[in-house]
């Protein structure tokens, strides 16, 4: 009878360890899965902040030529330099609404002007 005591206490001990090692694992996992999440999206910001200041540009351009009255304003993927692979596009209504989509890699923005 001691004998069976002493086997099952073993028994319970690794089980009792495998389950706290599964516990780790599984917490690791998540973790790690979030912290790519949270990198993949700082990278993307920074793709962000092109496309939306090449949005800018675009809307500032064709602003300037508006109130300048060439009237030449529908920009089409307009490269703003030769490193970045930026680009904008513009509309305008001819009244007062100007509207440019800025994109950079896989990431567009787009800004509204009204006056």
């Amino acid at each position: 009878m001691i004998n069976n005591n002493i086997s099952q206490k073993g028994v319970i001990s690794i089980v009792l360890a495998t389950l706290i090692l599964s516990i780790i694992s599984v917490i690791t996992f998540g973790i790690s899965a979030l912290m790519l999440q949270q990198i993949k999206m700082s990278k993307q910001m920074g793709n962000s902040v092109i496309a939306f200041y090449a949005a800018e540009s675009g809307a500032e351009r064709c602003l300037y030529e508006a109130r300048k009255g060439s009237g030449v304003c529908g920009f089409i993927n307009i490269s703003l330099d030769f490193d970045s692979n930026a680009k904008y596009t513009t509309t305008y209504n001819g009244s007062n609404e100007i509207k440019s989509t800025g994109e950079f890699r896989n990431t567009t923005r787009k800004v509204e002007l009204n006056w």
